[in-house]
């Protein structure tokens, strides 16, 4: 193994090295193969919609009205969100997965959908898979994690499926999920602590290169803001984790244009948040006790490439 810089020296890395405003890592360029599910359960939903309107318009009996309610919650599914109807579904302060356990508020959603929406039976692809680039965004974390595994692919780490493979490997990389590679069996294993107020944190990877091993979270952030303050300060306080191990480091992972802004680019007084953040960080990263790293995409390069 070459030997390990400072955490600076990657930060540093980091800094002098900013992320591309396009990252092909996180493009989902092909269409979902899952396109004709979401225009046959549309298409089943319009029917069923336009059934309903025409059933109270003649002012047929409630319970034949309610057999058909009770047909469309069935038919109302993970494929459903693309269609005019889950998208009000959100327009009225709820989601599919809460409201698909509520029949009387879906029954309620629905009225409202038909009293103040047009209907009609069309399902075109072109818009279907519009709204499913639209949600594509909720995909980012798989995907930056699959951007790690590909660079350290690339470094000779095997990518292991359970705890007997992880130890049987020289290097190698764990998704780490609810399954094998849990915080529960993790700290368990490893012997550790991971010292988080919550205790069902998830972290993304466990990266293990001989006796060394680092524990790492990712983030790919674009933009400001609340939600994302709250991401880059967990990540700050995973750089403030200690383990009695020395051989237990956590990695804090940034990529996205957002890393630039908050550790590359000049900051002005008036951008007082991110400049506590920054401090914070580079704070931390001083202190000569520290074994914990910050980087983003050209600085954890070149700590798997140092730990080689």
């Amino acid at each position: 193994m070459k030997k390990i810089q400072s955490n600076l020296h990657y930060f540093e890395i980091s800094k002098n090295n900013p992320e591309p405003h396009l990252d092909a890592a996180y493009f989902i360029i092909q269409k979902s193969p899952q396109i004709k599910q979401y225009i046959r359960n549309i298409k089943d939903i319009k029917e069923i919609l336009i059934t309903i309107k025409k059933l109270k318009e003649n002012k047929e009996h409630p319970n034949v009205l309610e057999k058909y309610f009770k047909k469309l919650f069935e038919t109302f599914n993970e494929f459903s969100n693309c269609s005019e109807l889950g998208c009000f579904v959100n327009a009225c302060d709820t989601a599919r997965d809460l409201i698909e356990k509520d029949f009387e508020s879906f029954k309620k959603i629905t009225e409202l959908f038909i009293n103040n929406r047009i209907l009609d039976d069309k399902a075109p692809e072109n818009w279907i898979q519009a709204i499913i680039d639209n949600n594509a965004s909720r995909k980012k974390g798989e995907l930056g994690q699959n951007k790690l595994v590909r660079i350290l692919g690339k470094f000779g780490y095997k990518l292991v499926k359970d705890w007997n493979d992880f130890f049987k490997h020289r290097k190698c990389v764990a998704v780490i999920s609810k399954d094998s590679f849990s915080t529960e069996k993790t700290r368990e294993k490893l012997k550790i602590k991971i010292d988080m107020k919550n205790d069902d944190k998830m972290f993304d990877l466990l990266i293990k290169n001989k006796n060394k091993i680092f524990i790492l979270e990712a983030k790919h952030l674009n933009v400001g803001g609340g939600e994302q303050d709250k991401q880059t300060d967990e990540l700050i306080k995973i750089l403030e984790l200690k383990e009695i191990n020395n051989n237990i480091s956590y990695i804090s992972f940034l990529d996205g244009t957002y890393s630039n802004e908050l550790i590359s680019q000049p900051l002005s007084k008036r951008a007082k948040r991110m400049v506590k953040k920054r401090a914070r960080i580079t704070r931390y990263l001083k202190n000569k006790k520290s074994k914990n790293y910050w980087v983003n995409t050209a600085g954890f390069k070149q700590l798997i490439i140092d730990s080689r």
